[in-house]
């Protein structure tokens, strides 16, 4: 679990302040720490929901806004490291990559990589 929390940690540590909300900035700290600190699946999973709600509207892709209903009642219904990790994947893939750090381009395939370590 604690190799998901770090994943969690690593996709947002890789979004531009400008692809989040400003009140983020004030709740960041706190969260980074709930994550690391989490050994709770369901938490982890609301924990990802608070993330992509203080996502900036124009840092998703379009489809997104009719997907987010559903993706964030699977988030509050999920418990089981498939589930949390399949839904942090799918975040990842609607965050438009002018939201990411340049930098995540290069370290992405790594990271999809270690998720899909989560569903084998």
């Amino acid at each position: 679990m604690v190799e998901l929390n770090q994943l969690v940690l690593e996709l947002e540590s890789n979004l531009k302040s400008e692809g989040v909300k400003k009140e983020w900035q004030e709740r960041r700290e706190s969260w980074v720490s709930d994550v690391a600190s989490s050994v709770n699946l369901t938490y982890l999973a609301e924990l990802l929901v608070e993330l992509e709600s203080n996502l900036q509207g124009k840092s998703v892709d379009i489809q997104w806004e009719e997907r987010r209903d559903r993706w964030v009642a699977e988030c509050l219904g999920a418990s089981i490291v498939q589930e949390v990790s399949s839904l942090l994947l799918e975040l990842e893939t609607n965050i438009n990559s002018e939201a990411r750090a340049d930098e995540w381009q290069q370290n992405r395939d790594n990271w999809v990589q270690q998720m899909h370590k989560f569903n084998e």
